[in-house]
């Protein structure tokens, strides 16, 4: 049985003046709540039950706090009937004649001045004069004007209104909230007859724009050596935000453990196309294989991996051609692109063995690709290839030849039979034979990773020749393997900070492929050292630097330590820091996939890590911080210029242009912040040919570009005031390659305007905004007042 809440409608209702008189308090004794609300969940009840043999059962449960109307519905399962649905939806009204609610924006940042609204509804048979107290906190002060200037306080805070019988509102308490996190708000509303009370929890955020980086330990004890010492040096900008600063020390087992905590947060891009959602929908892949591997799928972690792959296969589905190939954008591009569709048939055939996936989708896509195949044997880009690493040397076109192979020879077993095997197999010698004298000669690094794990797929004679020339481009140092893509020096901006333990999504990728084919070779002493490079390159969220890094070193790291997996774990981790402080870890077998994480909000400038025992373990030492100016190197030139500016309005424009090596970036994305209490309507941003897709978050526009190229790509935003705030801070912009997110820019606009805004100027000028943000975003109940 399911309990959902219904969207909510409106109630006709009135508004308190913001800073008015207050209305005289009834002389009699108030009432009191009997309690606190504080449960606001928007699913509340999803139970399994055993009937007894009349088919009843009872479930007894508390409701939430929402006042709201509540649908039920109930579906069951026995050996005769099966499958059996409730012909019937139930309809669970929870109401209260006198209530208050809050209404919160996402988040605001820290010392911007906010209007918080309070709504209180009055469904008594009487007008009531109602008393509304907004607690006092010392997460935030109330802002009040004494003798024409503005003062703080922190008190309860007190306004009295006359709410006629029927109707509901609104009472505005401006506050400044001056403490970083999820803070409480409580209000409560009084009469003589009724009393209530909620609390809810506002987001305040530090100024600037975010920044993190991680730097990955790997800890191995052996009877050798049972010992382990390292100190790590930290290193931070100087003008890191105040209070912004937060250090997560971390301890796991198991290697594969920090993406498998991290499962729905390892690629933190956002998801907009068909291959970014495909590149979310792979490492659940691997991650489910290799629980499965080492028998661990289980519980919450096998539910929540099979949930994303499912929502993931779905999704992707939506971006298929008429011709069954695929591309970012689906039928909105002019062709599927031979990339996306190889590498679809790739993770969908994996994802086949935990999801249901049909075999005709898989199979009328390798059809489309051998439709295209040259030929020669060489696979073309009818369409976009927007991850341009993925063809190595530019216009060669070996890597995707390399790459839709792979594709291939991982579905071969969907031909071994039907009307599609003769054609398959003609299709897979005419690759293998044009890669094969196509390597012959090529001394691209990617390339020869890709191809030293198709020939040994393929079982080609070439493939050891691949694989020697590949490890003679090897670096080894400190004990560990991996490769590094050559690249153009560039010169560095004058005073840009450098991030501790930098790594290239391209190495990271090249590495992936290589330890794909010790794992193929069952080389487990010669991929160790490879192994071990490549956990040490996570982020803090358990992915890697981008995208389609994270997705191939989950892979290999999946099938490579599926062959080395121990559960002997008998490891015990103290980390100091800060003189004295300490963090202590112990791991052992029954607790290997957990990822143990401490907090502090002083970042020191260095750590020593200490272990003692046997086995492996994972040490992330993961910094966050903000700031409020650029601090890195950038790859892009941004321009922000504002027009029409007033209290409710604003017009931002965006121009941005690539600085990098080549005439283009790859596919770029612009993350541009809006200042809190206000809104950008996607449809009012200008066009450009180079943007293909628009998403609107909390307090943020994302803007998707094909690429962004040496000339300026401009357009512009309009934004419209949505909530009162006053004073605001100045809104981050950030462009950055999708596939290389190091090559970044952030540049901060401020409208002077609301920089000089006061609060009350703000509540004047805001004609439209109050009755807007009514209709929005209050809760209300479904239904006519004369039912009540």
């Amino acid at each position: 049985m399911e309990m959902m809440m219904m969207p909510p409608a409106p109630p006709p209702m009135a508004m308190a003046d913001f800073g008015g008189p207050p209305a005289p308090a009834e002389s009699a004794s108030l009432a009191e709540p009997d309690r606190v609300r504080t449960n606001f969940v928007e699913t509340w009840l999803f139970q399994t039950v055993t009937t007894c043999d009349s088919g009843f059962a009872t479930v007894e449960s508390t409701v939430p706090d929402t006042i709201t109307s509540w649908v039920a519905s109930a579906f069951a399962f026995n050996s005769k009937i099966e499958l059996g649905m409730a012909p019937n939806q139930a309809n669970l009204r929870v109401f209260r004649p006198f209530f208050v609610t809050l209404n919160l924006p996402y988040s605001v940042i820290n010392g911007e001045q906010l209007a918080l609204q309070a709504i209180v509804f009055n469904y008594l048979n009487d007008d009531a004069q109602v008393r509304v107290t907004l607690a006092q906190s010392k997460s935030f002060s109330v802002l009040a004007e004494e003798h024409g200037l503005e003062v703080l306080k922190q008190e309860d805070t007190v306004q009295d209104v006359l709410i006629k019988a029927g109707e509901g509102m609104s009472v505005f308490f401006p506050i400044v909230p001056h403490e970083l996190g999820k803070i409480d708000i409580e209000v409560k509303a009084q009469t003589t007859r009724a009393a209530d009370a909620v609390r809810k929890q506002l987001l305040v955020e530090p100024e600037g724009v975010a920044k993190e980086f991680n730097i990955p330990v790997l800890v191995e004890l052996t009877k050798e050596t049972p010992s382990f010492t390292k100190i790590v040096d930290l290193s931070m900008p100087p003008n890191v935000v105040p209070g912004s600063e937060l250090m997560r020390i971390s301890a796991v087992g198991d290697l594969m453990g920090p993406s498998i905590a991290g499962l729905d947060a390892l690629l933190r891009m956002p998801t907009g196309c068909g291959e970014q959602t495909l590149l979310g929908l792979a490492p659940d892949v691997y991650i489910t294989d290799y629980l499965s591997a080492v028998n661990k799928l289980h519980g919450d972690i096998a539910d929540k991996a099979l949930s994303f792959m499912e929502s993931g296969y779905q999704r992707e589905l939506t971006y298929k051609h008429d011709d069954h190939s695929f591309s970012a954008f689906g039928n909105n591009d002019p062709s599927g692109s031979m990339w996306l569709t190889a590498f679809v048939v790739k993770v969908f055939h994996q994802a086949s063995s935990h999801i249901y996936v049909d075999d005709n989708v898989i199979i009328r896509a390798i059809n489309w690709i051998i439709n295209k195949q040259n030929h020669d044997g060489s696979f073309p880009e009818p369409g976009r290839v927007i991850h341009k690493n993925m063809q190595g040397k530019a216009g060669s076109g070996t890597a995707l030849s390399l790459f839709v192979f792979i594709a291939l020879l991982e579905n071969q077993d969907l031909f071994k039979t039907g009307s599609y095997a003769t054609k398959f197999q003609s299709a897979r010698t005419n690759a293998l034979a044009y890669l094969e004298t196509q390597m012959e000669h090529d001394d691209d690094l990617y390339n020869l990773a890709l191809a030293s794990y198709a020939f040994t797929l393929a079982g080609s004679s070439k493939a050891q020749d691949i694989i020697t020339r590949l490890n003679h481009e090897a670096t080894e140092e400190d004990g560990l393997k991996y490769w590094h893509y050559p690249e153009t020096p560039t010169t560095s901006n004058p005073g840009s900070w450098h991030r501790p333990h930098p790594t290239k999504a391209i190495d990271t990728e090249i590495t992936g492929y290589a330890l794909l084919t010790y794992a193929l070779c069952h080389d487990l002493i010669g991929g160790k050292r490879i192994m071990q490079w490549l956990v040490q390159q996570r982020n803090p969220q358990g992915g890697f630097v981008s995208t389609q890094d994270t997705v191939i070193a989950l892979n290999a790291l999946s099938e490579f330590n599926r062959q080395v997996y121990s559960d002997n774990f008998q490891v015990s981790i103290t980390t100091t820091f800060n003189v004295f402080q300490r963090f202590r870890f112990n791991i052992d077998k029954t607790n290997s996939l957990v990822l143990q994480s401490k907090d502090t909000t002083r970042v020191p400038s260095s750590v020593k890590i200490e272990a003692r025992g046997s086995g492996v373990a994972l040490v992330n030492l993961a910094v966050f911080f903000n700031v409020l100016q650029e601090v890195e190197e950038t790859f892009f030139d941004l321009k922000l210029s504002m027009d029409d500016e007033s209290l409710n309005h604003f017009s931002l424009t965006v121009c941005a242009c690539w600085l990098g090596e080549g005439s283009a970036s790859g596919m770029a994305v612009a993350e541009v912040g809006v200042p809190s209490g206000f809104s950008v309507d996607p449809d009012l941003i200008s066009d450009n040919t180079l943007l293909k897709r628009i998403e609107v978050e909390d307090r943020k526009v994302i803007l998707y570009f094909d690429e962004i190229g040496t000339d300026d790509m401009c357009l512009t935003l309009t934004a419209e005031r949505s909530g009162m705030v006053a004073k605001c801070k100045k809104a981050p912009v950030v462009v950055y390659d999708y596939y290389e997110p190091s090559n970044q820019v952030t540049g901060f606009y401020e409208p002077k305007l609301l920089k000089d805004s006061k609060l009350c100027d703000v509540c004047k000028e805001c004609k439209g905004c109050q009755d807007r943000l009514q209709d929005k975003r209050v809760e209300f109940l479904d239904f006519e007042l004369e039912r009540v």
